[in-house]
């Protein structure tokens, strides 16, 4: 705990943006991880777009709502917004327009991403254990069955990289925007 503290303030120190292209070599680096084990997994790539259609069977409502607020993560939003405040804009009319419309398309960016992250997790689920019918009840299983899975000791390794970097990303947006919220962080 005390490490990801002093992580923090160390890049707190070189200022918003260098944190901002920190926390997005952690989502790229969780996207690209899932990439890798989509990759692997091979997936049926008609059942992918199928996904895609709205669908809501029994039983299914918890995890549509669990999914949406995996997506959504109001603090990334919050934190998101506080950055974008963050950014040196001229008070005219031209100046805000201009601001809002870089919100538009930062806020389009990061929400785009993390739905296509959290669809990567659920088509690389769905690939390697709904289609065997494996059921995965604990992280750590999912992890060891990996490897037997897809005969390759690349794809645990990959899993293990996603889960430490959205941990870190998690921590530290969480830290941040909380911090935020107090007033402490300029």
């Amino acid at each position: 705990m005390g490490l990801r503290r002093f992580l923090l303030l160390a890049i707190q120190r070189l200022g918003v943006r260098k944190m901002e292209a920190f926390i997005v070599m952690l989502v790229s680096t969780i996207g690209i991880s899932f990439l890798i084990e989509i990759f692997l997994a091979t997936p049926d790539w008609s059942g992918v777009a199928a996904g895609f259609i709205p669908d809501l069977p029994p039983g299914a409502l918890f995890i549509a709502i669990g999914i949406i607020g995996a997506t959504v993560m109001p603090h990334n939003l919050y934190l998101h917004s506080s950055l974008v405040q963050s950014r040196a804009v001229s008070n005219t009319f031209t100046g805000k327009r201009e601001a809002c419309k870089f919100n538009l398309i930062d806020s389009a960016v990061a929400l785009n991403a993390a739905f296509f992250v959290n669809a990567a997790i659920l088509v690389m689920s769905a690939a390697n254990f709904h289609s065997r019918g494996i059921v995965v009840t604990e992280i750590e299983q999912a992890y060891h069955l990996l490897e037997p899975i897809l005969g390759t000791r690349v794809a645990p390794v990959a899993f293990a990289l996603a889960l430490l970097a959205a941990g870190q990303s998690s921590t530290l947006t969480g830290t941040i925007s909380g911090s935020d919220c107090h007033g402490r962080l300029s």
